[in-house]
C-alpha cells in the first residue's frame, strides 16, 4: 500500500478541521464539547485539540468563545428588538451572567451599552484604516439610499433603484434562495481589496471542479463571508470561495463542503473593480436596507458571480451582493 505524501496528509487535515469549523458555526447554540468535535474530525480528543490549535492558530475553546461573542455582537446591532438574554441563548451562553462576563471582557462594555451606541465607537477604533480609505474613495458623504421602487415586468419582483456613491446607481431585488450545497476553498486572513487572494482561491477551486464537469451554466459561483470585518480582526477573517454542486458529488482534501440554508436574500447587482466591493456592500447594507422594510437574517452573506462571460474591458466583473433578510419585525 502506498504511503500518503506530506501534501496529501495536510489536505486531509485541512478537510477535517474545515468540517469542524463548519459544524461549530452551525451549532453555536449547542454544547460543543471537545469529545463531540473530535468525533466530527475523526481524531482522538487528545490529538484533535493539538491539531486544531496548530492549524487554526488559536485554541479550540478560544475559537468557539470568539465566534460566540462576535455573533452576539452582530445580532445586538442587527436585531435590536430581540432581548439580550435571547441573543445570549442563541449564541450558546447558558446563563446571562456568563454572557455578560464574556461580552465585557471582549469589548470593554456591557451588551446593552454596545447596543445603545458603543458599537459605533468600537467600530471607529477597530476600523480606522477603513474609515480613512472610505474618505479617500468618497464613501463618506456620498449619495446612498433608495431612489425608486417599482415591479420588474419580467419577474414581478419588487425592484429598488438605489444610490451607490461613486458607483452611480444599482438595482436591488429580494429573491428566495433554496438550500444550496457548495464545495469551497477557504482563506483565513485579510482579504479586503486583495484581488490576488480571490484569484488564488478561484484557481484552486476551478482546478478541482473543471475536470469533474461541475462548471455548468446553472451552477452558482460564490464568495461566502463568515465574519463581520467591523468586529473580527483582519488576521482572523474567513472567506470561502464556493461552487454549487449536486448531491452526489463528494469533496475531499482542501475542498470542503457545506450547505447554505435557504430563505430570502436581498440581491444588489453591480459591475465592480477590485477596489469597489466595500462600497457596493455599503450601498446595500447601509443605503438600501434601512428603507427597505427588511432586516438582516442570521445567515451568511455572499457575493455571486456569473459562470460564463468575461470581465469588461475596464476589468469590472458582474457581481451580485447577496444579504440574507427577513421582514422587519415591529
Amino acid at each position: 500500500m502506498t504511503e500518503p505524501t506530506s501534501t496529501a496528509t495536510r489536505a486531509i487535515y485541512v478537510e477535517r478541521v474545515n468540517a469542524v469549523i463548519d459544524h461549530i458555526e452551525s451549532h453555536l447554540d449547542e454544547d460543543l464539547t471537545l469529545e463531540r468535535l473530535a468525533a466530527v474530525a475523526h481524531f482522538s480528543p487528545y490529538h484533535f485539540h493539538r491539531v486544531f490549535s496548530t492549524m487554526v492558530g488559536e485554541p479550540l475553546h478560544a475559537f468557539i468563545g470568539r465566534l460566540r461573542v462576535e455573533r452576539a455582537a452582530t445580532l445586538l446591532v442587527g436585531d435590536r428588538d430581540r432581548p439580550v438574554t435571547a441573543i445570549a441563548t442563541q449564541c450558546g451562553y447558558g446563563t446571562p451572567s456568563s454572557f455578560g462576563r464574556a461580552f465585557k471582557e471582549a469589548y470593554g462594555m456591557s451588551a446593552t451599552e454596545w447596543r445603545n451606541g458603543g458599537y459605533a465607537a468600537f467600530e471607529g477604533r477597530h476600523r480606522h484604516d477603513d474609515v480613512v480609505r472610505d474618505r479617500e474613495i468618497g464613501l463618506v458623504g456620498a449619495e446612498y439610499g433608495v431612489r425608486s421602487l417599482e415591479r420588474d415586468p419580467g419577474t414581478g419582483l419588487p425592484t429598488w433603484t438605489i444610490g451607490a456613491g461613486s458607483l452611480g446607481s444599482a438595482r436591488v431585488t429580494v429573491e428566495h434562495q433554496p438550500d444550496l450545497r457548495v464545495a469551497y476553498v477557504r482563506h483565513t486572513g485579510k482579504y479586503q481589496g486583495l484581488g490576488s487572494v480571490f484569484r488564488d482561491l478561484f484557481t484552486r477551486l476551478m482546478a478541482w471542479a473543471v475536470p469533474r464537469d461541475l462548471v455548468t451554466s446553472d451552477a452558482w459561483l460564490l464568495a461566502v463571508y463568515h465574519d463581520n470585518p467591523s468586529i473580527t480582526d483582519d488576521d482572523r477573517l474567513r472567506v470561502s470561495v464556493a461552487l454549487s454542486i449536486p448531491e452526489d458529488v463528494r469533496t475531499g482534501g482542501e475542498i470542503g463542503e457545506m450547505t447554505l440554508p435557504g430563505g430570502r436574500i436581498a440581491v444588489g447587482r453591480f459591475q465592480l473593480g477590485e477596489q469597489d466591493y466595500g462600497e457596493a456592500w455599503h450601498a446595500v447594507s447601509a443605503g438600501w436596507l434601512p428603507d427597505s422594510g427588511y432586516e438582516p437574517d442570521d445567515r451568511l452573506p455572499f457575493e455571486r458571480y456569473p459562470i460564463e462571460g468575461q470581465p469588461a474591458a475596464d476589468g469590472r466583473v458582474a457581481t451580485d451582493v447577496c444579504i440574507p433578510v427577513r421582514p422587519l419585525r415591529s
